[in-house]
């Protein structure tokens, strides 16, 4: 008996080791296929696999993008990247915008891990005319550490990546979302929760001389349901920031969910003599099978110097969206954010989608305008990495007694590895 174990066992190292298979997986399906047929015990098994992964050397792997990984797993590497091309006519009305064609995004980035522990992601994007970093940091992957250039918890929205949102551009209120900020925060996550804090200064992109600033922000989430294809989704987040320059002066101002064009409609224009501002965000999700709804209200007070009257802004917007082919949003409740769609079948995936979005810069003194947005949407995912975007933007906003209505037509082929 002992013999026939020692005999099988030679076998099934020989064919492991005279065998050229072309990937990992072939390897580890023989092995399976070995025990499957009585040919390797249980013990065998586990012992030729931990014998491969030490022999296996540096993994390489093309799915998805160019991934190396050490043969001990301590180091690993990933390099990808996106390109958002996109093309739009704006039917004017009182305002002036640019009609046609952008490189809406350009990125390049590489991520990995360093000692099993320590992970790290550089970002870099072209756009606008300009090169910018959006990711540069260092993360301690046990206690959810992260220092550097990255985005600060506020938003589901603007959290999702602009690979996964379901349309073009991010609605009218995601323009108070702090996004990305040199920083120290920590985010932990379980199957149904997610918590992420974070104490910050200024961008990247600032190289401004003076006084920084700082700012304060935390954001929880609640997943009653998370499931393949059923979840709800429930947050809150909370930032208080000191004004980023020495001016004390702080502006919003957006586009109308269309980046081609560089006029803002609504703009507050620089408000001065600035204390602090205060951000407040409530946000919630469904997702039902094919059919998912999302939406989210943001908040900001600026409070500013005795003499000078403050001022409160606030925003919305609701999105529901259908998949024809039948595909659900992907949810990850341990991140609190959307992820991406794989179409279930070779001709992809199509989702209709609707938003209405809405942001009021008036109070007081500050006459920024107002602005309601309803978009309608069309996805085709021609697989993982592709996507085809048509967006159709009515808007109606109003400027110190002004109405300014254009329409909007765009569209956007996407493509990320």
């Amino acid at each position: 008996m002992k013999m026939n174990q020692k005999l099988s066992t030679l076998a099934a190292a020989t064919m492991l080791a005279t065998m050229s298979l072309p990937a990992e997986a072939g390897d580890k399906e023989l092995l399976e296929v070995l025990l499957e047929n009585g040919v390797i015990s249980k013990q065998q098994h586990q012992e030729l696999k931990k014998q491969y992964g030490k022999n296996s050397g540096t993994q390489i792997s093309t799915k998805g993008g160019i991934k190396a990984k050490s043969e001990d797993g301590d180091f690993s590497f990933q390099f990808g990247g996106r390109v958002m091309v996109d093309a739009g006519y704006v039917d004017e009305d009182v305002s002036k915008h640019d009609s046609g064609t952008e490189f809406r995004r350009l990125r390049m980035f590489a991520k990995g891990t360093l000692y099993r522990d320590w992970g790290y992601k550089v970002q870099v994007d072209y756009s606008d005319d300009a090169l910018a970093i959006k990711d540069a940091y260092l993360k301690y992957k046990p206690w959810g550490v992260t220092i550097g250039n990255f985005k600060q918890p506020i938003s589901l929205e603007e959290l999702t990546s602009s690979k996964y949102i379901t349309f073009m551009e991010r609605s009218l209120p995601t323009v108070f979302a702090t996004s990305h900020r040199i920083g120290v925060g920590i985010n932990k996550g379980g199957n149904n929760w997610s918590a992420a804090a974070s104490i910050y200064g200024g961008n990247s992109e600032d190289n401004e001389d003076g006084q920084e600033g700082y700012g304060l922000g935390a954001r929880v989430t609640f997943a009653p349901i998370a499931e393949k294809t059923r979840a709800i989704h429930l947050g809150a987040a909370v930032a208080h920031e000191e004004p980023l320059d020495d001016a004390d002066v702080v502006r919003f101002r957006q586009r109308p969910e269309f980046h081609a064009t560089g006029t803002r409609i609504i703009d507050t224009g620089s408000i001065s003599n600035v204390e602090d501002i205060e951000k407040f965000g409530l946000e919630a999700a469904a997702v039902f099978g094919p059919f998912s709804l999302q939406g989210e209200y943001l908040k900001v007070d600026v409070s500013r110097e005795s003499g000078f009257d403050d001022a409160d802004f606030d925003g919305a917007y609701l999105t529901a969206s259908y998949f024809l082919t039948g595909e659900s949003r992907p949810y990850s409740a341990k991140k609190g954010k959307f992820g991406r769609v794989k179409p279930k079948a070779k001709s992809g995936a199509w989702e209709l989608a609707v938003r209405y979005s809405t942001l009021d810069l008036d109070d007081g003194a500050i006459q920024g305008g107002e602005e309601d947005n309803l978009t309608l949407g069309l996805n085709w995912y021609v697989n993982p990495n592709v996507r085809i975007m048509a967006n159709y933007i009515d808007v109606d906003a109003e400027v110190a007694g002004v109405d300014d209505d254009p329409n909007i037509f765009a569209m956007r082929a996407q493509i990320d590895f």
